[in-house]
This record gives structure tokens, sequence and C-alpha cells, in this order.
């Protein structure tokens, strides 16, 4: 049924039709009476004749105009919709169509809203695709010399203090026994020197006791001109039992302590930057210190969202755990666990306006999300000997029915491995809190993993082993982490 406003447009169509349709019938039957009983024709006067001629060529002129007047404006906004396709619209045009009353305001109205949408949604995607290049710039270049390992970790450390609501951090390596500043960020035109003499006393302390050393801020912190204020966290980096360098964050934006989340966050973080330290000062595999660095850079990316902190190396035991209980060979459960700790990586290239919103997301900003995919496929693909972390990577949320993204992919063309991945995914998501619900109890959770297998999106059969892991208490467990208030 048609609205009242798109209704009016119909009915003014059809005044002006039936008025040019019924005025040559007035006509006819207006002559007709002019007929006396013996059927000869009574003589018109001239006056008449021009009365009904002027009468007839109004009524003419009338629909005319207002026929052309009410297609004008269509053919106008149909011109402008059409102009969007190629140029930007004329604005103008639209404003003055907008002022106008009636359906043909209305749809500039809303057009004028799709619009504005859009270019909002064209304004993240171009933040996005700069993100992008900067971190692949940045990241490609890694396997080439220690020049290039410093800029990615130096990304690394930019992506911590983000995710972290930090002020500024520094990475430190050790050689022969002596700290070298490698990386340091927060505040601009800053001499090496000063962080390091600034530095110093606090890695005496943590070399001395070979342990994380946190300064908390008595009242909210502001902004100093000491680049080492509280609340502060130093941590050395540990391979082995080999300390390898340092990392330290300080200062918060809002002035808060660091959680006990942020600081389990911060101690795996540095040891995973250990692993990248102690690959490139021995050179053993110039790709493995990439990955291993990507490892990272995975672990600080989830720290932006405080819901997902973790959830990474979780999903690598979960998906590791049921691939060598259904019987897969040691090589393919490690696949599972290297490509579950990269799954998300590619949300670096997501903005937080995106990433982190508290509310439901708009279509545009869906297809903004559903590229992570994609670019966690771009990043790890410069490591030739991690050519098989590509399938889990790109397509860990693919449904058997075709409806998961990017690929749309269906049944048999979803590995066994990726499907593994997609139900470890799942299962973390539904054991942990979100902002909209608390975490399922173990009844919940297999109801919800029961009903998708129904629905042809997940394994069934995986799901029955899952199951029985859980009956069994296979799988792994970890403590809840510190959420926020």
């Amino acid at each position: 049924m048609l609205s009242p406003k798109s209704g009016s447009l119909v009915r003014r169509f059809s005044i002006i039709y039936w008025g040019l349709s019924v005025m040559p019938i007035v006509i006819l039957f207006y002559l007709y009476t002019l007929y006396d009983e013996s059927k000869s024709f009574i003589h018109i006067s001239n006056n008449t004749f021009s009365i009904l001629l002027i009468l007839a060529a109004i009524i003419s002129l009338l629909g005319f105009y207002s026929m052309r007047s009410t297609i004008r404006r269509i053919a106008l906004f149909s011109e402008s919709v059409k102009k969007t396709a190629y140029e930007s619209i004329d604005e103008k045009v639209l404003l003055e169509l907008v002022k106008e009353e009636g359906e043909i305001a209305d749809l500039a109205k809303s057009f004028g809203q799709i619009l504005k949408r859009l270019e909002d949604n064209l304004q993240a995607l171009e933040e996005t695709k700069k993100t992008l290049h900067n971190v692949l710039r940045k990241v490609s270049e890694v396997l080439s010399s220690v020049e290039n390992f410093d800029n990615l970790i130096r990304l690394v450390l930019e992506t911590s203090i983000d995710a972290l609501g930090a002020r500024r951090g520094a990475l430190f390596s050790v050689d022969d026994g002596r700290y070298i500043l490698r990386a340091w960020a927060g505040r601009e035109g800053v001499p090496p020197d000063r962080v390091v003499a600034e530095a110093q006393p606090y890695l005496d302390l943590i070399s001395k006791e070979n342990r994380i050393f946190t300064l908390p801020a008595i009242e909210k912190s502001e902004e100093t001109d000491k680049w080492f204020a509280p609340p502060l966290v130093f941590t050395p980096l540990i391979y082995r039992g080999k300390i390898w360098g340092a990392l330290c964050l300080c200062g918060t934006r809002y002035g808060d302590n660091f959680s006990n989340d942020d600081l389990t966050l911060i101690s795996n973080l540095s040891h995973q930057i250990a692993v990248s330290f102690e690959n490139a000062k021995l050179n053993q595999d110039a790709e493995q210190t990439y990955f291993e660095t990507m490892a990272a850079l995975a672990m600080a990316v989830e720290a932006r969202d405080p819901y997902s902190r973790g959830h990474s190396d979780r999903v690598g035991e979960y998906a590791k755990a049921m691939a060598v209980s259904m019987g897969l060979n040691e090589k393919d459960a490690q696949t599972l666990r290297d490509a579950s700790r990269l799954h998300d990586v590619g949300k670096i290239g997501i903005t937080d306006s995106v990433l982190v919103k508290p509310g439901t997301l708009s279509m545009g900003e869906k297809e903004i999300m559903r590229r992570h995919p994609l670019i966690g496929e771009s990043i790890v693909l410069p490591l030739k000997t991690f050519k098989h972390l590509l399938d889990p990577i790109r397509h860990h949320h693919e449904y058997l029915d075709g409806s998961g993204y990017p690929d749309g992919l269906k049944g048999e063309n979803i590995s066994a491995m990726t499907r593994i991945l997609v139900v470890a995914d799942i299962y973390d998501a539904l054991t942990t809190d979100r902002p909209y619900r608390k975490a399922m109890n173990p009844d919940e959770t297999k109801k919800e993993l029961d009903h998708l297998a129904t629905a042809g999106k997940i394994d069934a059969d995986i799901i029955r082993h899952l199951h029985e892991m859980m009956d069994k208490g296979e799988m792994p467990q970890f403590g809840p982490p510190d959420r926020p208030s």
C-alpha cells in the first residue's frame, strides 16, 4: 500500500490524466445535447464555440504545465542520482529539491542521508587503507636488515601504547650487559640520551631482581616533563632464562593505573618480543623472527578491545587440543596453533571507531570489520615458509552454509583445519565475557554450538567431539581475566 506522501504523486498524475481525457468527452456530450428531436443539428453561436475552444485550450495548457513540472522534478532528481555514480553530486540542486514539498523533497532528503552515511563509511575505509599501508610498509621490510627490524619493533611499541592507553613507551635491548634504546614513542623531539638516562635506575632494578617492576600513581596522573612518570611498568624481556632487553610503558591518557589485566598482557607481550630479539640477534631464522614479531603485534592489537585480550592465544590452545584429540598429526596441530595466534592480526587495519564500538555496527561498519581476514592474510603473505597459515587466517569466519565471509565458501570448500579453527574461535567467544552478556556455562555453550551445527553453519562432527572433550575435562582452562569496570 502506498504511503500518503507517495500517494499524492499518484493522485496528481491521475487528476491531470483524467482532466485531459475527460475534456473531449464532455465537449462531445455537450454537442450531442444540441441536436433537436428530428436529429437536426442546432446552430452553435460564435460566442459559444469560442468559449468551448478557449476552455479546451486552457485545460490542455494547465495539464501540460502541471505534467511538465512534475516530470521535470523527477528527471532532475533522477539525473542527480545518476551523477553520483560518476562524479560528486551537485549539492545546490539537492538543496533546492529538499526545500520543495511532497515526495520529491522526501526522496531528496533520504538520498542526502544515504550520501552522508556513504561519505562516513568511505572516510573510515580510507583511514583503514592508510593504516594498512603503513603497517604493510613497515612489516614487509623486516626481512632485509636489522634497521628494518627496528621499524617493526617500533610498530609493536606504538600499537601497545595505543592499545593500553599509555602516554609513552620505550624498548631496550641488551648488548654486552649494556641497555641500548631500540625504539621510543609518545613525545616528539626528546633525545635518546635523555630517555636512557631517566630509564637507567629502573633498568638496573629489573636486571637485579629479574622481574616486572611497577610504580602506580598515587593520584590521577597529569602530563609532566619527565619521560618516565607514574604510573609506569618496566618488564624484562626474558627468553630461555636470558634477559634480552626491557619494555617500558608509562602514564595513562585518563590518569588511571594499569590494571592486573594490563600487566598480564604486558608480561606476555614482553616474552613475545624477547623471542623476536633472540632470533634477530642470533640470525637463526629471519622469517621466524617476522612470525614471532607478528604474534606480538597481534597481541597488542587485541589489547585495543579489553574484551578480546588473550583471545588469539586461547583459541590457539583450544584448536591445538582439539586437533591432537581428533587424531591430527603434530604438524597440522601446530599449524592450527600458529594460524590461531595470527588469525585476528588484520584488525590492526580496523579503526577504533569500528573495532571497539559499544553498540550495534551499521551495515557499512560491518563491511569494514569483515575486511580483517583479508588484511591479516596480506600481512602474513610475505612469510614464504608460513604459506600454510594463509587459508585458516583468511577463512576463519566462513560457514558451511555459505553465509560467512570474506568468500562465502560452502561445504567441502572449507578445509578441515579451518573448520576446527572456526569452532575454536566460536567456543572462546561463548565462554568469555562480552559487553552485552556474561560468559556462558558449559550447558549453555553446548546448546548454542548444537544450534549452529543444526543450522548447517559449523561441522557437527567437530561439535560432537568437542562435547566429549568438555565432558572429560580435556579442554584447556584459563582463569577469568580482569574486565573493565
